[in-house]
């Protein structure tokens, strides 16, 4: 449609400003497209909030929390540390 033609290119200019940043990048990192609700925005969600996981006491669908739960492949910090603490001090075979 012609008269939605500056809309259009306003939401295609982010796009191609980051396809010119990736490719002066090396490595080149991981460009994913996503649509709210679908199966790709699950990448975005997991990197924004990582800090709820399925080891959480209040993991799960609760009347009081306004949205589901963010679950991610990644540790949280503190996990890490912890494992990065007991690693330093046991003795290396």
């Amino acid at each position: 449609m012609p008269e939605h033609e500056n809309f259009r290119q306003l939401l295609q200019a982010p796009v191609g400003d980051a396809q010119e940043i990736l490719q002066t990048r090396f490595p080149m990192p991981r460009y994913i497209d996503t649509e709210h609700e679908h199966s790709q925005s699950r990448f975005l969600l997991s990197k924004v909030n990582p800090s709820q996981t399925h080891n959480n006491p209040a993991y799960g669908y609760q009347q009081n929390v306004a949205s589901a739960p963010i679950l991610t492949d990644d540790v949280s910090l503190q996990v890490f540390m912890d494992h990065l603490k007991k690693l330093s001090v046991s003795q290396s075979s």
